[in-house]
Order: structure tokens, then sequence, then C-alpha cells
């Protein structure tokens, strides 16, 4: 499975992805815990060893994706010709939740008996110069390379808003969870979020959370102005503020019965809207052919929509 959180920026995304893995943790589910965000607090949160040099926007580590994620694929000449939706082919090298794969060994670090990784954030030499966007290419090249089992999982703490469309992250992943709260401007978001992802045609694998719904006034006002399913709610919770004050990670157990099931709720809305891995590779491939057409991608790498090996399955892997 493949989840997401994402929402506006203090809506509590960071704290809901930390919930949910400690709920996956509690169901002895094997996992890889990522950090997405520009903000990078997931590591705390988790209690996860934090190695700043292990960002995989460095360009020493992006480097090591894109040579690895080609492997002996005849259809990328070279490493700097992978780009951001480079998708998977006949040669190329896949990502698995193993000891010894080369990108969880290199690039992630040992969180039990489960991996953590972290993308990166703005360094002070990109002042002025750099896009955050960017920075993403080298997680999506993973995102795309990704082989998981049954019950295994991937969980993501995502960049803030309606960042996602910017590449493909929107399309890789069985459910992104979109965290709102009962503001005017959760809704906004929560309505742009809507428009995207239906122009992107992937709105059925968002899913809503209200969080920070203190009263009944805050649940209907939700109900109210969003017009899909809210699969569960969290109040504000002091508990997890004062957690968070004495430098302690998050877990379920800050939570009372009724809370803890919105993350089964969450985890079993993944299960439900899975998607079909030979089907992400489509909308992969779609995206990819817009992407080729990009003229500073012509300049960069030249004609890359020979990258798509129409003959290659994920059924193969």
């Amino acid at each position: 499975m493949r989840t997401a959180f994402v929402g506006k920026g203090g809506s509590g995304k960071s704290t809901f992805t930390a919930l949910f893995i400690d709920y996956l943790k509690k169901q002895d589910k094997q996992l890889l815990a990522v950090d997405a965000d520009i903000n990078q607090h997931l590591a705390e949160l988790i209690e996860a060893d934090f190695e700043a040099e292990l960002a995989v926007s460095k360009e020493e580590n992006s480097k090591k994706v894109r040579e690895y994620v080609k492997g002996d694929n005849p259809r990328i000449e070279d490493q700097s010709n992978v780009v951001k939706s480079t998708p998977p082919g006949r040669g190329s090298n896949f990502v698995k939740l193993e000891e010894d794969n080369k990108i969880l060994s290199e690039l992630a670090t040992e969180y039990g008996d489960n991996w953590f990784m972290h993308i990166g954030t703005y360094e002070k030499e990109g002042i002025g110069a750099s896009c955050y966007h960017t920075a993403l290419t080298s997680f999506e090249n993973i995102l795309s390379h990704l082989k998981l089992e049954e019950d295994e999982w991937l969980v993501s703490d995502m960049v803030a808003g309606t960042d996602a469309f910017a590449n493909t992250l929107h399309a890789q992943f069985d459910l992104i969870v979109l965290v709102v709260e009962p503001t005017p401007e959760g809704i906004k978001v929560y309505e742009q979020y809507k428009e995207l992802s239906e122009e992107a045609e992937v709105f059925e694998n968002v899913a809503v959370v209200g969080n920070k719904v203190d009263c009944k006034h805050d649940r209907e006002y939700l109900e109210e102005n969003i017009d899909s399913e809210i699969i569960g709610y969290l109040p504000r919770k002091s508990e997890i503020k004062m957690a968070r004050q004495q430098h302690n990670p998050l877990s379920l157990d800050l939570l009372n019965s009724d809370e803890k099931q919105v993350f089964q709720g969450i985890a079993e809305t993944s299960e439900d809207r899975k998607v079909e891995p030979d089907k992400r590779l489509e909308k992969l491939k779609e995206i990819h052919r817009k992407v080729s057409e990009k003229q500073h991608i012509k300049d960069a790498c030249g004609d890359v929509k020979t990258q798509i090996d129409e003959e290659f399955s994920w059924s193969e892997v």
C-alpha cells in the first residue's frame, strides 16, 4: 500500500502521518516512512534517526537514485537522462523493502524493523535560485520504481497544499489523505485539491479527514462544505501538544479508543482503493509523454518518449 498525507500548512498532516505509522507498526506491518515535506519534522514525531547527509535531494544522492533505477534499461542512455516521470522498463532496477536493497541501505536509516527516508529541504546555496519541486524528482523516481509486496506499506508526509500536481506525485499513491481543518482556508484547499484531482483523474484516490474538530459545529461545518466522504475526525488534543513540548514522539496511546479507529479507517480505505501497478504505470506513461514535450526537457535530455517500454509489465518483476 502507498498512503500519503497532504493538507494546508499547519493542518496537522505530519501528526496524522506519524500516528498512522504508529498504527501500522502496532499491526506488525513492514513499512518505509518518508518525509517529503520541505519542513522536516517527521523523524522527531516517530522517533526515527535523522541523518541530514542522507537527504535524497542532495546531488550525490540524487545521482545514486538515477543510476540505480536506470540499471540496464537500454532505453535510457545515461543516468542524466532520467527525468521525474521516467517510467520503469525491462532492465530497470527496483526499490524493494529488503535490507540489501541499494537505495534503502545507502539512503534510508533503519527504523526498528522498518526504514525511514527524508527527501531534504532548501539548502543555503539554493536561496533565490532553487525550487522544492526539483528536489522531489528523485523521490518520484523511487516511487515509480517501488515494488511492494503484500502487506508492505509506504507512508509519506507530503508537501503542503496542491504542490503534488506540479509533478507525478498525485498519481503515485493508492490513497492521498487530505487533512482539512474546519476553517475557510481549509475548505479552500479542499476545493482546489478536488478540482485538480478530478482534472488529473485521481479524485477516487483522495480521502478527507477532519482535524482540530472540537465540537458539533466544527463537524457540521466540514460536512456542509465538503461534498466528499469524510472518513474520520480528530479533535485538538492537548496530549499531543504536551508530548511535542516534551520532545516525545507521537503514539496512538495519546488517543482514546474512538479516535484510534480513524487510523484503522485510513488503512482500510487505502486497501479498498489499491491501484493495480500496471494501471498506475499507464498513468505515469501519460504524464511522461507530457513531460517529454517540455522544451527544457528536450534541450537537456532529447526525446525521452523513447524511454517508454510498452512491453514492460509489473507482473514480470
